[in-house]
């Protein structure tokens, strides 16, 4: 049995386990306010779980719930007009168990690498969130964006390609 049929008869729990973080993570690098990122999550899952019926299995269940989440992130941005944060709010959201002063190298180059995403365009932000934040697969993220397969591998090559010449500037 695949996930897609899987996802139906687990309980609102096992998917709130499974999902909650990433989408949580997805929230947190693109709104400034920890309750907003909260109330967003929440939000979310309160849909996915009113929703459920109406899942299709036509694509990815993770793709469907991130779909959901990203829309109820537009429909937020539209009504706070918020920017999202700058890279600063990463260093906050990973745990490492290195060494302090692998701790501190390691906080200083990602918010180094987040702060040069910042000057990404908005879909290769997009797709640079959800690939290395929310852990998705391309052809997730392309469901959630409502573009090609493809078209999000180029966003993400040449995203990746700016952020290196970004990276190697500030040296």
């Amino acid at each position: 049995m695949n996930t897609a049929q899987m996802y139906p008869k687990l309980s609102h729990q096992q998917i709130y386990e499974e999902y909650s973080g990433k989408i949580y993570r997805y929230f947190r690098y693109r709104v400034n306010n920890v309750w907003d990122v909260e109330d967003l999550t929440t939000t979310v899952f309160i849909k996915v779980y009113s929703k459920l019926e109406q899942y299709d299995r036509r694509h990815p269940f993770g793709a469907w719930i991130f779909r959901i989440a990203h829309n109820a992130l537009i429909d937020y941005m539209r009504k706070k007009r918020e920017c999202p944060v700058d890279g600063e709010m990463f260093r906050l959201i990973k745990a490492t168990d290195a060494l302090p002063e692998e701790w501190c190298l390691s906080k200083e180059m990602t918010a180094g690498v987040w702060k040069q995403v910042d000057r990404l365009t908005v879909d290769q932000r997009n797709v640079i969130a959800l690939r290395y934040l929310a852990d998705l697969r391309m052809s997730e993220i392309a469901e959630i964006l409502g573009k090609t397969e493809s078209s999000v591998k180029i966003l993400h090559f040449r995203g990746i390609k700016k952020l290196q010449q970004l990276m190697q500037r500030s040296d």
